[in-house]
This record gives C-alpha cells, sequence and structure tokens, in this order.
C-alpha cells in the first residue's frame, strides 16, 4: 500500500506512521512524506507510482490542504485517489470541505478532527475498498449477463413488468398516489433493472415506443382496478420524449381517455434539452390538457432554478441522495430544509424519495415535507400485488391510530 501524509506537524507525521504500520502489519507499506501543501503537490507531479490514500493537513504555511485538494480535482491520475482530510479547524469548517470535496467529485474516505488516530481512516477506507470490489464484480456480471439482452424483442413480446412504489402523506400518513417503475423479464436472464436496460433502449431509439408502453400498461392496471381511481399515477418521461408530437398526442388522448385517473409526469432531464422552445411547448400542452408535471430529483442538476423559473410544475421530488442521510448530514439537512423553505413559499408540493428510517421521515415532517417515498413504507411493487398491499397497509394504518 502506498500513502502520502502531507502536514506540517513532523510529530504528526511519526505517529500516523507508527499508527499505519501497527494496523496493516502484514501487509507491504510505502508512506511518504510531505511537511507543506507545495511540497505535497511537487512530490504528486513527481511520483511515478499510484497512490492508495492521500492524507491532507488543512492548516500549513507554504501551501494549504486546499490547495492540494485543488490540484488533485484538476490532475486526471489524481481523480480516484483516496483522501483523508485531517484539521484541528472548526466543525463547520469541516463541513464545508467536506463539501467542497464532495462537489470536485473526488473520492473523499472522510474528513477528520484532530486528533486522530490511523485506524479511525484506514478502517473505513479498507470497508469502502471491499465493497468497492463487490461492486465492480456485481457490475461486470451484470454486464456480462445482459450482454445479449433483445431489448426490442422483449418490448415486442410484451415483456414488461411495471412495479409501483407508494408515496405516503408525512401528516396523516395515508396513501396519496404510486410511482411506476419499469422491469424487464427475460427467462434467460430473469428480472433486468432499469440500469441495464434503459442505455440500450436509448441506444436503439426506441424511448418513445417503450414511454407509451408503460403510459398504456400503468392506465390499463388503474382502469381494471377501479380501487386505484382514488390515488394519483406518476410516470416519469424524458425531455427526449417531449420531442416526440406523436408520444404528446398519445399521452394528452390516453388521459381524456382515463379522465378518471390523476396522471402526473415526472420529469428529469438535462439544462441544453429541458429549454428547448419543443420541450416547452409539449409541456404547455400537456398542462393545459390537464397533467401536472412534477420536478424529479431536484437538486441533482445545476439547472434547477432554471427549470423552476421556466416551467409551472405542481411537484418537486427531493433526489434520495440528499434525503437518506440528512439525520447524519448537515449539508444535506439544510438542502432538504431549503427546498421544502422554497417549495411552501412557491406553493408547491414537495416530495422525498429516499425514506427509509422513521427518524427520516420524522424530520421531514417536522420540516413541513408533504409526501414521503421509500423502503420505509415499501419497496416497489408488483401491480398484481397492488391492491392487497393497499388493504394491509390500510389496515395497519387503522389499528396503529
Amino acid at each position: 500500500m502506498n500513502i502520502l501524509i502531507i502536514d506540517d506537524q513532523k510529530f504528526i507525521r511519526e505517529t500516523l506512521k507508527a499508527d499505519i504500520h501497527r494496523y496493516l502489519a502484514e501487509d507491504e507499506i510505502h508512506i511518504y512524506e510531505a511537511s507543506n501543501g507545495n511540497q505535497g503537490i511537487e512530490l504528486l507531479m513527481a511520483l511515478d507510482v499510484s497512490l492508495d490514500l492521500v492524507i491532507i493537513d488543512l492548516k500549513m504555511e507554504q501551501g494549504d490542504g486546499i490547495a492540494v485538494i485543488n490540484m488533485l480535482a484538476t490532475t486526471p491520475r489524481w481523480l480516484t485517489v483516496p483522501i483523508a482530510v485531517i484539521s484541528s479547524s472548526d466543525k463547520r469548517t469541516l463541513e464545508l470541505v467536506d463539501c467542497i470535496i464532495h462537489t470536485l467529485r473526488l473520492n473523499l474516505v472522510g474528513v477528520f478532527a484532530k486528533p486522530v488516530n490511523a485506524s479511525d481512516i484506514l478502517t473505513p477506507l479498507l470497508a469502502t475498498e471491499a465493497e468497492a470490489n463487490t461492486a465492480l464484480d456485481i457490475q461486470a456480471n451484470r454486464r456480462h449477463r445482459h450482454t445479449n439482452i433483445n431489448v426490442q424483442q422483449l418490448l415486442k413480446d410484451e415483456q414488461l413488468i411495471l412495479c409501483y412504489q407508494p408515496k405516503i402523506n408525512l401528516t396523516t400518513q395515508e396513501i396519496m398516489g404510486f410511482e411506476v417503475l419499469s422491469r424487464l423479464c427475460d427467462r434467460h436472464h430473469g428480472y433486468i433493472y432499469p440500469d441495464a436496460f434503459l442505455p440500450l433502449i436509448n441506444q436503439q431509439g426506441l424511448n418513445s415506443v417503450f414511454t407509451r408502453m408503460v403510459i398504456s400498461q400503468a392506465l390499463q392496471c388503474w382502469v381494471r382496478q377501479p380501487l386505484l381511481a382514488q390515488f394519483s399515477l406518476s410516470i416519469n418521461i424524458t425531455a427526449d420524449d417531449l420531442t416526440c408530437d406523436e408520444l404528446i398526442e398519445y399521452i394528452i388522448e390516453s388521459s381524456r381517455n382515463h379522465d378518471g385517473v390523476k396522471l402526473i409526469l415526472e420529469l428529469t432531464e438535462s439544462q441544453e434539452i429541458i429549454n428547448q422552445d419543443r420541450v416547452l411547448n409539449s409541456i404547455a400542452r400537456l398542462i393545459i390538457n390537464n397533467i401536472d408535471i412534477s420536478l424529479d430529483d431536484f437538486g441533482k442538476s445545476y439547472s434547477t432554478y432554471d427549470r423552476l423559473d421556466a416551467i409551472p410544475f405542481k411537484e418537486i421530488k427531493i433526489d434520495k441522495s440528499f434525503v437518506s442521510d440528512m439525520d447524519i448530514n448537515h449539508q444535506h439537512y439544510l438542502i432538504v430544509e431549503s427546498t421544502i423553505a422554497l417549495a411552501q413559499k412557491m406553493h408547491v408540493k414537495v416530495v422525498a424519495e429516499g425514506v427509509e428510517t422513521a427518524a427520516i421521515a420524522g424530520i421531514l415532517s417536522a420540516l413541513g415535507c408533504d409526501v414521503a417515498q421509500g423502503y420505509l413504507y415499501s419497496p416497489p411493487i408488483e401491480g398484481r400485488y397492488l391492491i392487497d398491499w393497499i388493504g394491509q397497509y390500510q389496515s395497519e394504518l387503522v389499528h396503529g391510530q
């Protein structure tokens, strides 16, 4: 293992080195040192070996830790190197540095307040490496398994399976609606999830065909089971879909033919596409035909506020990456808090995705969030089990009150 320690205090460097050797007693370890940021940058530029970890102090004369971090962010070979920041700075400063590093998309192990033990850094580092290796193996297996998928044939054979994830009113705990999530089913590969088949659909230009099938099947599910009419039906749509005039006509006509269904389209896409006149024209047509538009994954894109200014959304969905850890990540808490406050001022409903614990639900409720969605309530449910799930949930809600 190759490790670089950048700290202006020799005592800190010596202590960390001793701790590292004790913690990794059976490994071959090479530790490089720099006594300030400038020296660290020079060493990084000169090194001809890869590094498994860079430990950086923040406060140093002759080049501080931020200078080193910026250098790593602008040097392709170091973009993925694990970074541990150590400092005696106050908590808010450490949170700011944490935010900066995440914004730069660097590989942050953690930001640690001094005094710090090597085990505090190495334990999460090694755990992350193990998880990453497992994830890579899984992804490789999935890529291999799905290499020969004939997406066009699966769609033609109607091997599309829809699942529905409930959206829950945080005040009353009642079911407000369901979001449609798609799967493909292949007799050789079993369930195929969107991360595997959506890129293939995009590559083959089947976006509008796929979206039409999803809408058709979801509406049929709502028609077949009258109990579902009381719940909204949310379906994902891309800005690429909105450039297809035939698809827009189909959606409007389908909505008219199923006027008892409260249809919501959840939109997420890039700034470059979403501001095209053609797309905005399509959105206007949908809205005047009583189809609400929801802004999905709010906060993930730099173009979020431009979207809010251009389009009269009825709903904002806060991305799960901010929600799932907001009880322990103060930065994410502030993002969620400010988003809810903004939505309230704009009189827009706000939905929090990725709610997995009662603690998160409680915080969201206290902040005034309207609706929650996530595994705390249910994973996605196949259509054939939907009525049974609703009955069970409503029964538990009544008996729990």
